[in-house]
């Protein structure tokens, strides 16, 4: 993945104001230097997933553009040992289940309530929540020694300490929104690996807040936007022109997306460095990789447009052309329709036909 402009000393600054533990690892309770880090709940490199980020933002009644995850309410504090099997997906946090029902229709009958839609969903105002402590693999050859006072660390009840499954540990009060919460677990959770896992399968079956989780990632990340999306004022700034659809002609394939579907086009607001007193409403902007950049309303010829494909070529998020390579030609403008590129493409396919005859 691409990297991205680092985390900046205002990132880990506002997380350690806002933090009721004043620095130290949620879990183990150990201060500050004894290797304790900046961890972020959903991570930052999602940022890149400009896809899932329009995603996230839109089912978070958020404006398009504004998510960004350096916020304090994303960014709690580790010892280094637990970081690393947290980035590793091996254990998270998940909220009181009566935090989570109210990110939830209510009850109807037998049917459990679902995530609540952009319009209800709901704003949390509270400064701190609790979680608990869940591990989502058998950690059975590891321990959390928890450390109770700081006075006498010589008294025997100074330390404790918690073997798999954790359930001594005590919840854990923080300043990090419940949302950040839900929506790692419920990626966690939604994995092809998670699916077939038979330890995560028993969670889910012995877990009731496990279980509701498990929806979030449907209804926030891998729903596509709904059509009224984008003529939504409270979600883009201004409504865009509809889309092309996506057109296929025999032998000419040419596919379009809008520019703000493109990988690497320029981001929907001003990128931020996160370095201020507050967060900066914009996204982590991902720099683009190497390619031509052609102004727009430019032409483009054929050998500039192959090039710019084959270093592009990444989940079919570019727009791609196939030419006989005995008859490259330059290509139209870039203002294409419907009918220019039916036109050009069977162009193409009736001079292929004379020149095989």
């Amino acid at each position: 993945m691409r990297s991205t402009k680092p985390i900046s000393p205002g990132v880990q600054k506002r997380a350690q104001e806002a933090d009721p533990n004043h620095m130290r690892c949620l879990v183990e309770n150990c201060p500050n230097e004894r290797r304790v880090e900046a961890v972020h709940v959903v991570p930052r490199e999602l940022s890149a997933d400009r896809k899932f980020m329009k995603s996230i933002e839109y089912s978070w009644k958020m404006r398009k553009g504004t998510l960004n995850l350096d916020t304090r309410r994303n960014v709690f504090f580790l010892g280094a040992s637990l970081h690393s099997l947290y980035k590793s997906g091996l254990w998270a946090l998940i909220p009181e289940e009566h935090v989570v029902d109210r990110f939830l229709s209510k009850p109807i009958g037998k049917f459990p309530g679902t995530p609540l839609w952009r319009e209800r969903f709901p704003d949390l105002e509270d400064e701190n929540f609790r979680y608990t402590f869940i591990p989502l693999a058998d950690l059975s050859s590891f321990k959390i020694t928890r450390q109770n006072q700081d006075t006498n660390l010589a008294d025997p009840g100074a330390f404790t300490t918690h073997l798999h499954p954790f359930t001594t540990l005590p919840l854990f009060t923080s300043h990090v929104h419940p949302k950040y919460v839900i929506l790692r677990m419920a990626c966690l959770l939604s994995s092809y690996t998670a699916q077939i896992d038979p330890f995560i399968i028993n969670l889910r079956k012995t877990n009731s807040v496990v279980r509701k989780l498990l929806q979030f990632n449907t209804a926030w990340a891998c729903a596509s936007l709904p059509f009224r999306a984008n003529a939504d004022p409270s979600f883009v700034n201004v409504i865009p022109q509809a889309v092309e659809d996506r057109e296929e002609e025999e032998n000419a394939h040419i596919f379009m997306e809008s520019q703000s579907d493109s990988e690497d086009s320029e981001p929907d607001t001003e990128s931020s460095d996160g370095n201020s007193v507050c967060t900066p409403p914009r996204r982590i902007w991902y720099p683009p990789s190497s390619r031509i950049k052609v102004p727009r309303g430019a032409k483009r010829h054929s050998g500039e447009l192959e090039h710019s494909c084959s270093s592009s070529e990444h989940k079919g998020k570019h727009r791609k052309l196939l030419e006989d390579g005995n008859n490259a030609r330059s290509v139209p403008g870039s203002s294409w329709t419907k009918e220019s590129i039916s036109n050009w493409a069977h162009e193409m396919l009736n001079l292929k036909l004379s020149t095989a005859g």
